[in-house]
């Protein structure tokens, strides 16, 4: 089982105004790209633990419409987050999931689907349907933002699927020791043909001093107002080394073939061990992750097309 906590210490946070508002079986659980739902849902806690706290502090202040608010979460996932979201909604309310995983869509429209919620695919870094533009009151995303490299065209997508008056509260990754991983296996000559695009698969912002205000000036370029960016230190705690496996499996994001993904793995958890000096002689494994969330808040003004 694995121990969560959130570190309280001082946070970078820029704003343009106060915000309104045992080993695992690899062949069970193969996958060569973040496409296993059933194993995603079994290790998403770090996520659903960072997107609580965030709704729990934030949620109060969104502003919502009397009736009919239409609501839309990007990179849904398997749905586990959208089903928690459900939560902070007022009662009256239809509720869109989109993923460019059509395998995850699939898994959340059997598992959380009723006749206010649904699931559908979308690639927010690609072209939007015309159906789906200045139809939306607010957009939610949870940890999928840091996976397309083109923020620009993301936060000009999520300004085009709002009405006006409309609002999109955002949490994705700065950085965080997993990319740095990512690019350590890359360098090595048994990984980098299969991890060559390593940087697709890295936060924009991971090797940034100052992420909050890079994204201030893509959504003021775009035409947000309102923007509060918050770019916050974070904790999570690893002492269950299955977890962690599974963890790294339900996102790994390269095309690994099956017979070669056990190694990959066991790869992947040796440079974590170096990095985190784990005491694996004595079984006494412990990694503690500090990383940093971005937290976006961004309203769309009336009278005013992009």
């Amino acid at each position: 089982m694995s121990v969560e906590t959130a570190l309280s210490t001082p946070n970078r946070r820029t704003r343009t105004r106060k915000l309104r508002t045992s080993k695992l079986h690899t062949d069970k659980f193969q996958v060569t790209k973040m496409h296993n739902a059933d194993l995603y849902q079994q290790s998403n806690n770090l996520q659903k633990r960072d997107a609580l706290l965030c709704l729990e502090k934030h949620a109060s202040k969104i502003k919502w419409k009397n009736s009919n608010n239409k609501i839309i979460d990007i990179g849904c996932g398997d749905g586990s987050v959208t089903n928690m979201l459900k939560k902070y909604l007022p009662d009256n309310y239809k509720l869109l999931g989109c993923d460019i995983s059509e395998s995850m869509v699939n898994f959340a429209n059997n598992n959380h689907c009723n006749e206010q919620t649904s699931f559908t695919v979308l690639d927010i870094g690609g072209e939007l349907p015309l159906r789906m533009e200045n139809n939306f009151d607010h957009v939610f995303s949870f940890y999928a933002l840091h996976w397309i490299s083109d923020q620009k065209r993301v936060y000009r997508n999520i300004y085009n699927l709002l009405e006006e008056d409309g609002e999109c509260f955002l949490i994705y990754l700065a950085c965080s020791p997993v990319f740095d991983v990512y690019r350590i296996l890359a360098r090595k000559n048994k990984w980098a043909t299969k991890l060559q695009d390593v940087e697709k698969y890295v936060s924009p912002y991971h090797d940034s001093t100052e992420p909050d205000k890079e994204i201030i000036k893509i959504m003021e370029e775009v035409g947000f107002d309102d923007i509060d960016v918050e770019c916050k230190e974070m904790v999570f705690e690893y002492n269950d080394v299955d977890m962690l496996r599974k963890a790294v499996t339900a996102i790994n994001p390269f095309n690994i073939p099956k017979e070669q993904y056990g190694d990959f793995l066991e790869d992947y958890m040796t440079v974590t061990s170096e990095m985190y000096r784990v005491d694996k002689a004595n079984n006494n494994f412990n990694i503690t992750f500090n990383y940093k969330l971005l937290i976006v808040y961004g309203h769309k003004p009336s009278n005013k097309s992009y």
